[in-house]
C-alpha cells in the first residue's frame, strides 16, 4: 500500500522510515532480490515468535531462528523458502537485525503493522525496480481494477498469474479468493503479505502454474489478472485448452476467464495495449468478442505506470452477459495521471472512478458501436475513437499509390530506411548518393520513377521526394511511395502540409501511444489536408522559402564566428600518445600471440594450465587474453581520436537497434571486480523496431567510467552480495537506463553538480575527477543533458545513475 492512504500518516511514516533504514544491514550481504527476508523476520518478531531475550547464544543463531519459526502454523508453508536465505546471512548481521527489532517503538509497530508492512513492501519494490515490478502491481491500479469490477459482497474471485496477490488485499467480508503464482519465492512473499493482511486463512493462494492447473469446474464472479505481457503459452497446452496453438498469456486469461465466470460474472485483464491492435490470432479473438457482445469496457492507460516496463497498458472488462446496447465503452484515462517528479507517474484511480460514474464524462468516455469497430478492422486502439474531426480534403485525392517491383531474394541495391528520409521542409529531396549498395531485405520493392516517400512509423511522416534519374531505389514495408498529382497540388506545398500540426495530430490518432506501430495505407490516405488554389499554394511556399533562407544565413554567420574562435593545441597529449605507441602495440601483439598459442595447443599440459587458471581466478584463460586485446583496441581508438582531448564530434553517432543495445549491456564483464554486474534485459516487445542514436566507443566510455567509479568508491572488499544492477525500459519515447549499486553511499553533500565538475573528485587518491565530467558530456551528446544522479543512503541502492535517451524508429530489416 501507499503511505498516503491512511489517516495516521505521521506515525506510519516515522516507523516505516526507521525500519527501512534498518534494512541497510543486509546491503551487500545477500542479493537485493532476497532482501524481503527482512520482512519475514520482522513479521515473526511482531507475532512474538522471535525475541532477543530468548536467544541462546551458546547455540547457533540460525538454528534458534529456524526452530522458533518452523512449527508455527502461519509460517510452516513458507519457511522452506526463507530458511536457506536466513542461513546465508552471517550470524553477526542476523544478531544485528534482531537487536534493531528490539529498539523499534513497539506501540507504533503494534498499531500500524499491516500498513507499515505493505509500505515497506512497496519501498522495497521501488528500490529494486524492474526485478519486482512484474509481480507487484501499483496499489492504485490494483484497487481501481477491483473497484470498477463491482464484486458482490459474497463474490468469488479467481486470480491467475497472481504475483504478490495484489488484488486479494482489496477484498472484504465474505468475499473469497483463489490465486495461483508459479514462482515460489514470489508466492512465499505474497503468502506473507496475506498473513499480515489477516486474510491467509480465508483465502486460497497456491504455488501453482495457472496454465497447467487452471480450475476447470468452478464458476467465479470475477476472474482478474495482470498476466506476463507477451508470454507465449506452450503450443500443446494452448491447443488443449483453447484449440489455438499460438496464443499468449493475455489471450489465455481472457479466453479461459470467459469460460470460468458465471452469467453475471466479469473478466478483468490488465494487459499491454498490443492486444488492442496486433494482428494474427489476437485479431481473430477481438473480432469474436466484439461480434458476440462480450467486450464491455476498454480503459486506455498511458505508459510509465508500471515499474518493470514503460509500455502503455489497458484494462479490459468482458462479460458473458451480452450488451443490450451493442456498444463498447472506451475510456481514455491519460488525463487521470499524477506526475510525482520526473518520469514517475501514478494513476489517480479515485478521481477516475468518480468521473466514470458521472453523467458528464463525454471528454474521456465514448460509447463505440460495433459498426464503428468493424469499419476500423476490429482495431480497438482507444485513441483512434477519440480523434477530432478535421476539415479539409483527403490525401487520397491528390496522390496515387505505387506498388513498386518485388525483387528476388539475394538481390542487392540502394535501400532506403526511415532514417534516410528528410526532416527538412526546404531540402526534402532524397540524397541517393548517400545510399550504399547492400544486400536487400526480403519483401523489398524496387522504385523506378519519381515519387513521394512517406514513413509509416513514428510521429513524423518524414515526407521526402525521390527524383528518379536512372538509378532505382528499394524500400521496405515501413515506407509507402506515392505519385503526386502535380496538376492539383504543388509538390513543395504538399510536403510542408504533411509536416503540419494538423496532419501530425491525425497520425497520432492512428498510432498507439508509447508503441511504434504502422499507420495503415487506408488511414494514411484518409488524412485531411488543406488545399487552396495552386496560386495560393505557390505564394505560401515562396514566403516560406524566403524566411527559411534568412534563417540559414543567420546560422551560417553564427557558424563562421564559432569557427573563427581560437582552437587550443594539445601538444602534450600528442607527445603522450606517441610515447605510449610502442608499449601499447607490444601489449596488443603479445596478447594476440598468446591467444593464438593457447588456441592452437590442446595438449594435456596446456589443459592443466587452463584448468588451474580457471580454478584460481574463476575465469577462462582465453577469454582473459581476448579481454586484454579488446581493451587495448578500445584504448587505441580513444587515443587516435583524442588529439584534442575527448572531442565528442570525432565519434559519429549511429542508429543502434535496441536489440543490439541489449547485447552490448549484456556483454559487460565483471571479471576482476569487487562486484557482480547484472543486466535486466528489455522485453522483446520493447526492443522491436526501436533504436537509439548513440556511438559504441562513447557508450563504452560512459559505462566504464561508472563501473570504474563503483570499483573505486562503492566497495572495499569483494563480497557475494556486491552488485551493480543495470535496468532499461521504454517510457514514452525514451530509453530509460538505470545503473545502480548497493555499495557505500556517496559522501554527504556530494551531488551531481560536484560529480560532473572537471577535476572534482570525492577522493583525489583514487581518481582524477574526469570520469563524472565525461559522463555528463557524453550523456548530453546522446540527447540527455538533464540525466540524474540519485543519492539516497537509506535505500538498497544508494547510488543510481539514470539516463533517458530519445528513441528513434527502426526499419524491420537487416542492418
Amino acid at each position: 500500500m501507499r503511505e498516503d492512504n491512511y489517516e495516521n500518516i505521521e506515525d506510519i511514516n516515522f516507523i516505516t522510515h526507521q525500519v527501512w533504514k534498518s534494512m541497510n544491514i543486509l546491503r551487500g550481504v545477500i542479493p537485493a532480490q532476497q532482501q524481503h527476508v527482512y520482512l519475514f523476520l520482522l513479521s515473526a518478531y511482531y507475532d512474538g515468535i522471535l525475541s532477543k531475550r530468548d536467544i541462546d547464544f551458546s547455540n547457533n543463531l540460525y538454528n534458534y531462528v529456524y526452530h522458533s519459526i518452523e512449527g508455527k502454523e502461519k509460517y510452516s508453508e513458507i519457511i522452506d523458502v526463507y530458511g536457506p536465505i536466513i542461513k546465508s546471512i552471517p550470524e553477526q548481521k542476523l544478531n544485528e537485525i534482531l537487536h534493531h527489532f528490539s529498539i523499534f517503538n513497539i506501540d507504533h509497530l503494534e498499531n500500524n503493522f499491516e500498513q507499515i508492512f505493505d509500505n515497506l513492501l512497496f519501498k522495497l519494490a521501488e528500490a529494486q525496480g524492474k526485478a519486482s515490478g512484474e509481480f507487484l502491481l501499483p496499489y492504485e491500479i490494483s484497487k481501481f481494477a477491483m473497484d470498477i469490477a463491482q464484486l458482490p459482497l459474497n463474490g468469488r474471485v479467481f486470480n491467475p498469474f497472481a504475483g504478490l496477490a495484489s488484488f486479494a488485499t482489496h477484498l472484504e467480508g465474505d468475499q473469497s479468493y483463489y490465486g495461483q503464482e508459479i514462482v515460489k519465492s514470489t508466492w512465499a512473499l505474497g503468502m506473507l503479505r496475506l498473513i499480515r493482511q489477516r486474510k491467509s486463512r480465508n483465502f486460497d493462494y497456491h504455488n501453482e502454474d495457472s496454465i497447467r492447473y487452471w480450475p476447470q469446474s468452478d464458476k467465479y464472479d470475477l476472474v482478474i489478472s495482470n498476466p506476463p505481457f507477451g508470454l507465449k503459452i506452450d503450443p500443446n497446452l494452448s491447443s488443449y485448452y483453447t484449440g489455438n496453438p499460438r496464443i499468449n498469456a493475455e489471450q489465455f486469461v481472457i479466453k479461459q476467464g470467459l469460460e470460468s465466470i458465471n452469467y453475471d460474472g466479469k473478466v478483468v485483464c490488465i494487459a499491454s495495449q498490443g492486444v488492442l491492435f496486433r494482428k494474427g490470432s489476437e485479431a481473430i479473438l477481438r473480432e469474436e468478442y466484439v461480434e458476440q457482445g462480450l467486450l464491455d469496457t476498454i480503459i486506455s492507460l498511458p505508459s510509465g505506470l508500471l515499474k518493470h516496463t514503460g509500455i502503455p497498458i489497458c484494462i479490459l472488462i468482458l462479460t458473458r452477459k451480452k450488451s443490450s446496447t451493442g456498444k463498447i465503452r472506451m475510456v481514455d484515462a491519460s488525463d487521470f495521471v499524477i506526475n510525482n517528479g520526473k518520469r514517475d507517474k501514478r494513476l489517480d484511480g479515485e478521481r477516475l472512478l468518480v468521473y466514470l460514474k458521472s453523467p458528464d464524462n463525454d471528454e474521456s468516455v465514448k460509447s463505440v458501436s460495433i459498426e464503428q469497430v468493424r469499419s476500423n478492422d476490429y482495431n480497438l486502439s482507444v485513441q483512434r475513437y477519440f480523434a477530432d474531426e478535421f476539415s479539409g480534403e483527403a490525401l487520397k485525392g491528390y496522390v496515387n499509390s505505387l506498388s513498386g517491383i518485388r525483387i528476388d531474394k539475394g538481390s542487392s541495391g540502394k535501400f532506403v530506411r526511415t532514417s534516410n528520409l528528410s526532416d527538412d521542409s526546404i531540402d526534402f529531396m532524397l540524397d541517393v548518393s548517400a545510399l550504399n549498395d547492400r544486400e536487400l531485405p526480403t519483401h523489398s520493392r524496387r522504385i523506378e520513377e519519381s515519387c513521394l516517400l512517406i514513413s509509416t512509423r513514428w510521429k513524423s511522416l518524414k515526407p521526402t521526394y525521390f527524383k528518379y534519374d536512372g538509378v532505382p531505389i528499394h524500400i521496405g514495408i515501413e515506407i509507402m511511395p506515392f505519385k503526386i498529382k502535380e496538376d492539383l497540388i504543388d509538390r513543395h506545398y504538399l510536403i510542408n502540409e504533411l509536416r503540419s500540426p494538423k496532419v501530425l495530430e491525425q497520425v497520432k490518432a492512428y498510432q498507439n501511444p508509447g508503441a511504434i506501430q504502422f499507420i495503415k495505407r487506408a488511414d494514411l490516405t484518409g488524412i485531411k489536408i488543406d488545399v487552396p488554389s495552386l496560386n495560393e499554394q505557390r505564394a505560401k511556399i515562396k514566403g516560406f522559402q524566403e524566411l527559411s533562407q534568412k534563417l540559414r544565413s543567420l546560422e551560417q554567420e553564427r557558424n563562421a564566428l564559432a569557427h573563427g574562435q581560437e582552437i587550443k593545441s594539445y601538444d602534450e597529449f600528442a607527445s603522450l600518445k606517441h610515447s605510449m605507441g610502442a608499449p601499447r602495440q607490444n601489449i596488443l601483439s603479445n596478447a594476440k600471440s598468446l591467444l593464438r598459442f593457447f588456441e592452437e595447443n590442446d595438449s594435456e599440459a596446456f589443459s592443466e594450465v587452463k584448468n588451474n587458471y580457471k580454478s584460481r581466478y574463476n575465469a577462462d584463460l582465453l577469454s582473459t587474453f581476448e579481454q586484454i586485446r579488446d581493451n587495448i583496441n578500445h584504448i587505441s581508438t580513444i587515443l587516435e581520436k583524442g588529439e584534442g582531448g575527448l572531442i565528442l564530434e570525432n565519434y559519429k553517432k549511429e542508429i543502434v537497434p535496441l536489440k543490439e543495445f541489449n547485447q552490448w549491456l549484456n556483454s559487460l564483464d565483471d571479471k576482476g571486480l569487487k562486484f557482480s554486474i547484472k543486466y535486466d534485459k528489455m522485453l522483446s516487445s520493447e526492443v522491436t523496431n526501436r533504436a537509439v542514436v548513440v556511438q559504441e566507443t562513447l557508450l563504452k566510455i560512459l559505462l566504464n567510467n561508472i563501473i570504474s567509479n563503483t570499483e573505486k568508491y562503492a566497495f572495499k572488499n569483494k563480497e557475494k552480495g556486491n552488485r551493480l544492477l543495470i535496468e532499461s525500459k521504454i517510457v514514452d519515447d525514451f530509453l530509460e537506463l538505470e545503473i545502480k549499486n548497493n555499495g557505500v553511499p556517496f559522501p554527504k553533500n556530494f551531488n551531481k553538480d560536484k560529480f560532473t565538475v572537471k577535476y572534482s573528485t570525492a577522493n583525489s587518491e583514487k581518481g582524477t575527477g574526469l570520469g563524472g565530467y565525461d559522463i555528463n558530456r557524453i550523456a548530453a551528446y546522446f540527447g540527455n543533458p538533464d540525466w540524474e544522479l540519485i543519492l539516497d543512503e537509506n535505500t538498497i541502492y544508494p547510488v543510481i545513475f539514470k539516463f533517458n535517451f530519445p528513441i528513434v524508429p527502426l526499419s524491420n530489416t537487416k542492418s
